[in-house]
């Protein structure tokens, strides 16, 4: 079918749901959904579209009224109604060669599946865009690339794809089943030990080290999007919706786009700069993963910050260690820990697998090739976000040191002036540091530049 022949299709078919949804806005809410369920002349696929326009439009708050008393536009009088709750017992997507058995998961762009692959016999797992035929063509090539990036990556730890096709025009993905849970549910679920993280996140960085090699990275690493099997607890990474490859052009992202996920998404991801998103990307969102593992939370964490905010403080503040939190934690790990989360990418491992490297290197009881920061380092950190207190100690420093050099050199001032300046000082000090920490953000997640 040509390009002109999908596209005709295609705006048929939103044509027709959009006909569909207006004649069931003339029906009384509870009896819409049995309506529309009745109208069998139309696809299944159409008929769910159109169900989930109508609870779309339930769900949708009244507009405002003008002092006038009267509303800038028609709005039709089922809007805020109640809408009985739809059906969960719809019937699945027919594909050939697969039985679908249940709905897995659903997510802001997918729907996964578990099916009984006929032949061969197997169990697998199928994922469809959410939006269905009226998928947009940005969502359907984020689709494509992600079946085409797993499909390039014969790691272990990878997702095997087995069959990439479409149904009634709709794209799917087949998938190797993993019976288990994400890694997420597992960290909400208990602490796990440092043996069982260092050989997790070996073979979650052995894999994302595989797409590095051949250019891919992922950008949205975290983990809900590592999987661990229930029988072996072997880990599996999952969904590369967000991938890129680093050797071609996409329509699909641009500059300005936000992508990835906050707490686990590198400075760079969150200014939305597409030209500096690397390798060196996915180690951050690598060592965010390890971070979360031995701390029990992301690097950059507001409970009370909305997106924007949470943004902000990822491009802004520097990772409080983890051995700050957990002072069990190997200074080693804690060094490798660190050189993955630096705000500035050039000073990160250069691709996951050097990251590996050195988990390796520590687990063979070597020596890592990360070296801890310097005490200029750690002091530049520290001052780069407390300007004001920095800049503060500095100048009462450089006056006390100025008065201690004039009064041993010259001797003019009196010994209750020096005391004087040696009070002056430690208070104006001790004060500043007060203050810095009155405004210290909660649980240390971030400080206010003063």
């Amino acid at each position: 079918m040509s390009g002109s022949d999908s596209t005709r299709n295609q705006r048929e078919a939103y044509e027709q749901a959009q006909a569909l949804f207006l004649q069931s806005l003339e029906i009384t809410p509870e009896d819409r959904v049995p309506w529309v369920l009745a109208q069998s002349q139309y696809p299944k696929a159409l008929q769910q579209q159109v169900l989930s326009m109508l609870q779309a439009d339930a769900e949708c708050e009244p507009l405002q009224a003008d002092p006038g008393g009267t509303t800038s536009h028609q709005i039709p009088e089922t809007i805020g109604r109640p809408l009985p709750e739809l059906d969960l017992n719809q019937p699945f997507p027919e594909i050939e060669n697969y039985e679908i058995i249940e709905e897995l998961a659903r997510g802001g762009m997918g729907i996964v599946y578990k099916a009984q692959q006929l032949r061969p016999q197997r169990l697998a797992a199928i994922k469809m865009i959410r939006s269905g035929m009226f998928a947009s063509s940005i969502e359907i090539e984020r689709f494509m690339t992600e079946a085409n990036a797993a499909a390039q990556l014969d790691d272990e730890a990878v997702v095997p794809v087995y069959e990439l096709g479409t149904v009634h025009g709709e794209p799917f993905i087949a998938m190797k089943f993993i019976d288990g849970e994400d890694l997420e549910s597992v960290l909400t679920s208990g602490a796990i030990s440092l043996q069982e993280t260092l050989t997790i996140m070996t073979a979650v960085g052995q894999a994302v080290a595989c797409a590095h090699q051949r250019d891919i990275i992922h950008r949205d690493l975290k983990p809900s999007n590592i999987l661990i099997d229930n029988t072996t607890q072997r880990p599996w990474v999952t969904d590369f919706g967000l991938a890129k490859y680093l050797n071609q052009e996409s329509s699909a992202t641009s500059a300005g786009d936000i992508m990835g996920t906050p707490g686990y998404m590198a400075p760079e991801q969150a200014l939305g700069d597409v030209d500096m998103t690397s390798t060196a990307t996915d180690v951050y969102g690598l060592g965010a993963i390890l971070y979360r593992m031995l701390t029990g939370r992301p690097p950059i964490q507001s409970e009370e910050a909305g997106v924007a905010k949470h943004l902000q403080l990822i491009q802004e503040h520097e990772v409080i260690a983890p051995r700050a939190i957990n002072r069990r934690i190997p200074v080693a790990i804690n060094t490798i820990c660190m050189k993955c989360l630096e705000s500035d990418p050039a000073r990160r491992y250069a691709h996951a697998g050097e990251l590996v490297d050195d988990l390796r290197l520590f687990q063979a009881g070597e020596a890592i090739q990360a070296k801890p920061l310097s005490i200029g380092r750690r002091i530049y950190r520290w001052a780069r976000h407390r300007p004001g207190l920095s800049i503060t100690w500095a100048a009462a420093i450089t006056l006390y040191l100025y008065h201690v050099i004039y009064r041993t050199f010259f001797q003019e001032t009196s010994a209750e002036f020096h005391v004087a300046v040696a009070i002056t000082v430690t208070a104006l000090c001790c004060g500043a540091w007060v203050w810095q920490q009155c405004l210290t953000r909660s649980r240390g997640a971030a400080w206010v530049l003063y």
